[in-house]
């Protein structure tokens, strides 16, 4: 007779039913909502790095006709930027191409100066319990270029100025070239 009444009740095989489908649900749902949180993590943090190293290379591209320092202040202002998503974007480097993908011409290559950041960003964290001491599978090495048209240097400036005034006879006041600090050309 007991046993009528359990199945009445529906209270038989199927007790803590609930409670499992629960934990399922509960589980694919933190799934998804951790993973759309890390994909947007990492989209902002790529348009961050992508503003970064343009930012870099429009300091690159400025009135230094020396590649050295034009390239240690680029770095400078790369560094300052990506400062603040270090613990996000891993391996963080900037690198200046040797020669640039839109011009085949070797003379006009100066004109399309750029550099090119490469970094790596985890997409989704899996905790260290399921790693077993290696490099996560999760983690994507992305890159992002920025070339600018190269404008002439505060020293091309100076040596054109210098041809110009020399030919059209013309003295030339040298506190003029001190002022063109903001390549006046």
């Amino acid at each position: 007779m007991e046993k009528w009444r359990k199945k009445i009740r529906g209270l038989g095989d199927e007790k803590g039913q609930s409670a499992i489908e629960f934990i399922v649900c509960v589980v694919v749902i933190f799934f998804f909502l951790l993973f759309f949180l890390s994909l947007s993590i990492l989209l902002a943090t790529s348009d961050y790095i992508d503003y970064a190293t343009f930012m870099a290379a429009r300091t690159y591209k400025s009135a230094y006709n020396n590649d050295a320092t034009k390239y240690n202040n680029a770095q400078k202002v790369f560094n300052s930027y990506v400062s603040k998503v270090q613990g996000i974007a891993q391996n963080v480097t900037l690198s200046q191409p040797t020669s640039s993908p839109f011009v085949s011409d070797p003379a006009q290559q100066k004109q399309t100066t750029g550099l090119i950041a490469t970094y790596a960003i985890n997409l989704f964290y899996l905790p260290p319990l399921f790693l077993f001491g290696k490099q996560p599978p999760s983690i994507l090495n992305l890159a992002t270029e920025a070339h600018l048209g190269s404008d002439p240097g505060l020293e091309d400036c100076a040596n054109y100025f210098s041809q110009w005034t020399s030919q059209m006879g013309v003295q030339l006041d040298p506190g003029l070239l001190e002022e063109m600090t903001d390549n006046g050309c």
